[in-house]
């Protein structure tokens, strides 16, 4: 018994380590773009863009956590992680950061081709370098960290062979940079003020009822973006085609019906943030089984 706990508690700090569900998210997108392609693919070369982007999103992760370790020992959503608590030494934290990148990268490389790579090493630093630093200086960090998860998708493109610019990877990367700034606001709202007492910046300075309207109308213009999938052939067959316009479609229903019930801006929020998560997961799920059938 003893030991099965030291192995879940091990399995948790890990998870909260390399943020496992985001970084998973973050390979599919990358699938995506490149399933979206149309074209025969290699299972190789398959495997190894969803492998290196994995390990490059858990890099990333990590060396985040090295550099804000002392802001998240701060706040009760990040105090647990495994750094700001002090289960790891930031030296080993970057060891694992560094290797994972190496990692990540040398497997792009190999298995998907240089411009991958040199993509993902493009994202990995501007998302240590630019976007983590700025989000205490501005809430426009929010928008100035959307390429890191807009790249994912171009980079499964140019690994199935295509090249840029082109309208469906284009038309991918958008949907991801509109998902993620409603998501971040979302996920922050509860924390604003912890997030302000640790030195970040990352939320506009509006009440957080007019954040959650503003939230909204990103969402507007995610399911516009969701709509014009379709008419790329994205996916490429009309059943599933139905069914992403019905869920989108639902998505939109929902989110504002829930703007309008909730009483607490708080409770809404906790709400959309969990509608979104659902709505891309099961975006990237029709897509990727639209292009595999």
């Amino acid at each position: 018994m003893l030991s099965r706990t030291l192995t879940m508690l091990h399995l948790t700090a890990m998870t909260r380590l390399l943020r496992l569900p985001l970084a998973l998210m973050v390979a599919l997108t990358a699938l995506a773009g490149a399933l979206s392609r149309g074209a025969p693919r290699s299972g190789l070369s398959l495997w190894a863009l969803g492998c290196g982007v994995f390990l490059l999103a858990t890099a990333s992760s990590v060396l985040n956590q090295v550099l804000e370790r002392g802001s998240d020992a701060l706040m009760r959503r990040t105090c647990q992680r495994p750094l700001a608590s002090g289960a790891l030494t930031p030296r080993a934290g970057t060891a694992i950061g560094v290797a994972l990148g190496s990692g990540g990268l040398a497997v792009l490389a190999a298995g998907a081709g240089p411009a991958p790579a040199l993509l993902g090493l493009a994202a990995l630093a501007w998302y240590l370098l630019a976007y983590t630093p700025l989000k205490r200086v501005s809430s426009l960090a929010v928008l100035a960290g959307t390429p890191c998860g807009a790249v994912p998708p171009l980079m499964g493109w140019l690994a199935a062979g295509g090249t840029l610019p082109a309208p469906q990877p284009l038309a991918l990367a958008l949907f991801m940079l509109l998902w993620q700034v409603p998501h971040y606001w979302l996920l922050a709202l509860p924390d604003r003020m912890e997030l302000k007492a640790a030195g970040f910046r990352v939320l506009p300075e509006v009440s957080d009822q007019r954040l959650l309207v503003m939230s909204h109308r990103w969402l507007l213009g995610l399911a516009l973006t969701t709509l014009l999938l379709p008419t790329l052939d994205l996916p490429a067959t009309p059943v599933p085609q139905g069914i992403l316009i019905g869920l989108t479609l639902a998505m939109v229903i929902t989110a504002s019906w829930h703007l309008r019930r909730g009483l607490f801006a708080v409770n809404a929020t906790r709400k959309l943030c969990r509608l979104l998560h659902l709505y891309l997961g099961l975006v990237l799920l029709i897509l990727l089984l639209g292009a595999l059938g």
